[in-house]
């Protein structure tokens, strides 16, 4: 007898409703119907420059958002439905955000096939901080304000507004006469004799608004625009004709809310710059009537008529076949005395196809000569098929430099576009060998903005690296002994600058048979003399020339009491570290996991608060004291706090999910035991926090590396893209368990086997609640490998989910990445599959540690998910474990969600993937009914019909 999802829905409600009323507090489990309405606040929270408000926005899974302003002196909340993205003025005088239309109607709308041009439009909405007033301006396509000052800002409409009839300004009404008069003698130029189409902007509304006192302007027919980012100006692209497109070059002088034309002519403009003051602006033009348009660089600055013509379709510095392309960057130094812009391969018609389909050849020559194979070479085909390299305008020269070429393709100009100093990376010599050996090293170069000079400063760089921004020195870590070195970018000499501590700056607990990353490099200091870089612990200040020893700016107490001090920039444009200054320090300890933050001054240490949570990077208002900042635990959400400085002394002012407090949650620990390998190792526990006395409860084991230091991470109730959710599998009666792994070369599946199976041991020995008879395993992608293993080698476990899993090295190692085009060699002899060699030299270990060679073993039920589109683990991984185990009779699943990635990425399909995957272990763990998806499977035919939820009795 099977019974219908709705009527077990219906019990379960009943009996919930009826279990509500005897027990007016008890507490609901989380189910399905929770995860649309469960809530998060968005990325973005932001602070005004004066610290009087601050702006947040919580959003459930599915549905409408509710953007928040609270004043942080009067202590007001406000919300506005279905508000986001918040933007504070420089000038604290307003806010603006967008309000979207309702979800429901948007759905409703979707359902009825509506075209995406006739869907209504966000809208925008500007609030006058100081007196309240809010402008709303509706059918909104986009907008922004100056990055750096101004009380103004710009927004763009979808489509023109009809204007209401007011008295007419003779002197304007003709001015705008003999302009008409004058395009149209313009467009009679080239007219020819035939008949030509009417000529169709692209261009919308443009207004610039101030909301302090309503000054107003609008702008028709706008193709686009730019800010100057200190807010003194703005360049404006119209695009306007009869007949044949006019373009026009405006300049909007915020003062006085007036617009002048620079620029106007019969053609194309596209793209546009400022520099940085507003002073100047580069666009791109071409009056060509080709389909396929070569464009000229046009310049204007202070004291000049009109803009000024400075890179034609040739120019002298350029190769001949180059021009200038507006598919690259356009962009001023900061100070205003270059233009950064890109060049390359003119552009030209592409001949006319003269071979049919079938007469074409479609082959791809792979040549093991190729610096990148085919995937790849078809992954990054775009940019290598048209590439575009950096070239710089010397504005008082009037000197053009060619700064990149096809051997040097990145290039990095110092100090914001001002430095004389660029650095570049050539990659080049090693790109044939990063196939396999997963570095991805360059070769890096001192190029001197004037000239265009290089000067070869580091090889085979494949550690981190940093350049000051005064571009005097260079700072990098080299993989292969562990150090920092300094290099003087002016001569090239290079000096070791770390080997005076007696610490490690490369990743301590690194088990992979690759290069340690370092720890990291945090900045130069203000005096330029040093730079600061961490160990595991401790934060250190190296002498730049490497003549005095290295100084530990914690004096050694981070490695002392296992606490990683790091430093926290609150002023994200410091360019510097300020080492006389009071330092804020976020903490963390490593064996406890509790978090907090310190303060640093000098070499004394003084912390704030340390304690049981996980903290969150703090944002600091520009020109106040006032902070926003967050911190979570395992039941506790991260709120939105605001202090005036002292981070003790804090305000919750967000309740993202009131809601939780109905509900069952989870319980959690941090754990340890020695395991079969003799190592120590941690991991969590999370347990029902309503557990009885003398049950037994089944647990489940999951894992992917190390995820203790987790302990104190918050996590939503969410539909799951490819691992069980924790809270919510505890709210449903599970105990979950997530075991830290440590490896060796060559013993990936063994390390894993070692480290889960006595740790859920020892977990059954210490805790009688845990039900040993009845533990479960789940894992994606190197975690779906180590299920898929594991089942090879026990049968302690009663069902195990395996998400897109490798269960053949030998036939994975030969195999490509699809999402990046890389080979999969690198993988397994250098990172996360760790076999440390080559499958010629290594033959026995790549056996070892495929699934697929012990399927005869395995007596665990198996379920698996291998999306059809999976750009990590090749899909016929997954393919040939099943068809293994199917062979051999072993009970296994298989979900395929066509067109997805290597996780879930469409709502729906990770609903169903949790829904199936919590009957697949409520069946096997908790001996509930079998669903008929498990049971008779669901055909072809009824896809998309019958999803198989129904649950066999």
């Amino acid at each position: 007898m099977q019974k219908s999802l709705v009527q077990i829905t219906l019990m379960a409600m009943f009996c919930c409703v009826f279990s509500n009323l005897s027990f007016a507090d008890e507490k609901k489990k989380l189910d399905a119907s929770v995860y649309d309405g469960w809530k998060s606040i968005d990325r973005g929270t932001v602070i005004s420059n004066n610290g009087e408000f601050v702006s947040y926005v919580i959003k459930p899974q599915k549905g409408d958002t509710y953007l928040y302003l609270y004043n942080v002196k009067s202590g007001k909340l406000d919300s506005i439905p279905r508000g986001k993205s918040p933007v504070f003025s420089q000038s604290n005088q307003f806010i603006a955000f967008r309000v979207s239309p309702q979800a429901d109607s948007i759905r409703s709308l979707k359902l009825k096939k509506t075209k995406k041009d006739k869907m209504p439009k966000d809208s925008l909405f500007i609030r006058n901080l100081a007196n309240g007033e809010t402008k709303v301006v509706a059918d909104l396509n986009k907008w922004s304000t100056p990055k750096k000052g101004g009380d103004w800002l710009a927004y763009v409409l979808e489509k023109e507004v009809k204007k209401k009839e007011e008295p007419k300004d003779t002197a304007k009404v003709e001015a705008e006469k003999a302009e008409k008069e004058e395009t149209k003698k313009e467009e009679k130029k080239t007219k020819s004799d035939k008949k030509k189409k009417e000529f169709k902007s692209k261009g919308k509304p443009l207004v610039f608004y101030r909301p302090s006192n309503k000054d107003s302007l609008y702008l028709e027919k706008v193709k686009s625009y730019t800010l100057s980012e200190d807010g003194s100006a703005a360049y404006v692209i119209q695009s306007v004709g009869d007949t044949t497109e006019v373009s026009k070059v405006l300049r909007f002088n915020p003062q006085t809310f007036t617009v002048d034309t620079l620029f106007k002519e019969i053609g194309k403009i596209e793209k546009i710059a400022s520099a940085y003051n507003g002073q100047q602006c580069a666009f791109y033009f071409s009056g060509d009537t080709a389909k396929t348009k070569v464009y000229r660089l046009y310049h204007y600055g202070p004291k000049m008529k009109n803009p000024a013509l400075i890179i034609d379709t040739l120019h002298a510095a350029l190769p001949s076949e180059w021009s200038a392309r507006t598919k690259g960057s356009l962009r001023f130094s900061k100070n205003g005395e270059r233009l950064f812009f890109e060049a390359g391969k003119r552009p030209f018609e592409e001949p006319k196809d003269t071979l049919t389909s079938d007469e074409k050849t479609h082959v791809d020559v792979w040549n093991w000569k190729d610096m990148d194979i085919q995937p790849m070479q078809k992954k990054n085909l775009r940019q290598e098929k048209d590439p575009t390299y950096d070239c710089v305008y010397h504005i008082k020269k009037k000197q053009v430099v060619q700064l990149a070429d096809k051997d040097l393709k990145s290039i990095e100009v110092l100090e914001k576009g001002n430095s004389n100093i660029a650095i570049g990376r050539d990659s080049q010599p090693y790109r044939w060998a990063r196939t396999y050996s997963g570095r991805w090293s360059s070769d890096i170069y001192r190029v001197d903005v004037t000239n265009g000079e290089r000067t070869l400063l580091i090889s085979d760089q494949s550690g981190e690296a940093d350049i000051s921004e005064n571009g005097k020195w260079g700072v990098y870590y080299k993989p292969q002994d562990g150090q920092y070195y300094s290099v003087n970018i002016k001569n090239g000499d290079t000096k070791l600058i770390s080997k005076s501590t007696n610490v490690a700056f490369a990743d301590e607990l690194n088990d992979t048979p690759s290069e340690a990353r370092a720890y990291g490099i945090e900045g130069f200091s203000a005096d330029g003399k040093f730079v600061i870089v961490y160990d595991r612990y401790d934060i250190w200040k190296l002498d730049l020339t490497g003549k005095t020893n290295a100084v530990c700016l914690t004096n050694g107490e981070g490695r002392k009491s296992t606490t990683e001090y790091r430093c926290v920039k609150l002023d994200k444009e410091e360019d510097y570290i300020d080492l006389n200054s009071r330092l804020l320090l976020e903490t963390f300890n490593d064996v406890n996991k509790q978090a907090g933050f310190s303060y640093l001054n000098g070499q004394r240490i003084s912390e704030i608060m340390m304690g049981d949570y996980r903290v969150y990077t703090p944002s600091k208002a520009k020109d106040a004291e006032t902070m926003v900042w967050r911190k979570s635990t395992y039941e506790k959400y991260p709120e939105v706090r605001v202090c005036n400085g002292d981070l003790n002394d804090s305000k919750v002012i967000s309740n993202t999910n009131p809601q939780q407090k109905d509900y069952i949650w989870g319980d959690i620990q941090l754990v340890d035991w020695v395991a079969s390998d003799g190592l120590k190792h941690q991991g969590l526990l999370i347990t029902p926090e309503n557990m009885e006395p003398n049950k037994k409860y089944p647990m489940i084991s999951y894992f992917y590396e190390r995820n203790s230091d987790n302990l104190h991470g918050y996590r939503s109730p969410a539909p799951s893209r490819s691992t069980v959710n924790w809270n919510f599998y505890a709210s449903n009666g599970y105990v979950i368990f997530v075991p830290d792994i440590f490896y060796r070369d060559g013993d990936p599946g063994l390390c894993a086997y070692e480290a889960i199976v006595s740790g859920c041991l020892a977990m059954a020995d210490r805790f009688s609640f845990i039900d040993r008879e009845n533990m479960g395993i789940q894992g994606q992608s190197w975690g779906g490998y180590q299920v898929a293993y594991l089942v090879t080698r026990t049968n302690m476990f009663k069902a195990g989910m395996a998400g897109a899993p490798v269960s053949n090295m030998t036939s994975a190692y030969g195999g490509i990445r699809w999402g990046s085009g890389m080979s999969r060699q690198f993988q397994y002899e250098k990172t996360q599959s760790r076999i440390g060699g080559t499958l010629w030299e290594k033959t026995n270990k790549y056996i070892e540690n495929s699934p697929v060679f012990f399927a005869p073993q395995v007596e665990t039920p198996l379920l698996m998910m291998h999306n059809d589109n999976d750009g990590a683990v090749p899909w016929y991984q997954g393919i040939e474990y099943f068809m293994a185990l199917r062979r051999l009779e072993k009970p296994v699943w298989m979900l395929v969600y066509n067109g997805e990635e290597h996780n879930l990425t469409r709502r729906a399909n990770s609903k169903d993937l949790s829904i199936r995957m919590m009957q697949f272990f409520n069946h096997y763990l908790k001996g509930e009914a079998i669903p008929v998806w498990m049971h008779d499977g669901v055909s072809a035919v009824k896809k998309g019909k019958e999803l198989g939820y129904d649950l066999i009795e």
